[in-house]
């Protein structure tokens, strides 16, 4: 690819990312596009197959580190060494996994429209139910944890799936809210710390009051 063909193709992609911001990938344009860009449609299928491809390269990089991401919990969770840990003091088990949310939160502040375009602007694409595929591994990560040979002692098998699913959910989407709100970037540490410390304390309870009924 040349050098003016690249020069052409990242300002096709800045027009797109405010086209799609700006009306979701529904209501996107590809001529409003083409357009803003100053090129005609035909360049811009020279580059992108369609709307659909347009829109994923926008984004493709930020969802491939997620699903990475959580293919990494998925693998640590399994471990012995992470089961141990979750033995150990609650003060350090909360900081364990408020330095693990905040890693995640701070990649999504650094690339901040990329997120808002899979959380906000992506109904009608590929990736519209992408937060509920992240939602579904972890309830099943979060299923495969509790039931583990070091858990069986505290008697939650009266928890269903469709509770750990929804527990599961409200986390992931308060991450998200980060995003979705616009909340400064300064405060988000204070306010994952809190979700944290709530999840560390309600999965710790909600455990301990099924063990009791």
């Amino acid at each position: 690819m040349s050098y003016c063909s690249d020069i052409t193709k990242n300002r096709i992609l800045e027009c797109a990312k405010k086209e799609f911001l700006n009306k979701g990938f529904d209501k996107a344009q590809v001529g409003e596009i083409a357009k803003a860009a100053n090129v005609t449609t035909g360049a811009i299928y020279r580059h992108f197959k369609n709307k659909e491809d347009l829109f994923f390269t926008l984004i493709e990089d930020v969802y491939k580190y997620t699903l990475e991401v959580v293919v990494e919990v998925e693998t640590k969770n399994e471990s012995e060494d992470y089961k141990t840990l979750l033995a150990q003091d609650e003060h350090i088990v909360i900081e364990a996994m408020f330095s693990e949310a905040m890693n995640f939160v701070n990649y999504m502040y650094e690339h901040f429209e990329e997120f808002k375009l899979i959380f906000e602007c992506s109904k009608g694409s590929m990736v519209e139910n992408f937060v509920e595929e992240i939602v579904n591994r972890y309830t099943k990560k979060n299923m495969r944890l509790i039931h583990s040979s070091g858990n069986k002692k505290l008697g939650i098998d009266k928890i269903e799936e469709f509770e750990v699913y929804m527990l599961t959910r409200g986390y992931i989407i308060s991450l998200c809210e980060c995003i979705i709100h616009n909340i400064p970037h300064n405060y988000a540490n204070k306010y994952i710390k809190s979700i944290v410390a709530f999840q560390y304390y309600g999965w710790n309870g909600l455990l301990n009051f099924n063990t009791r009924k």
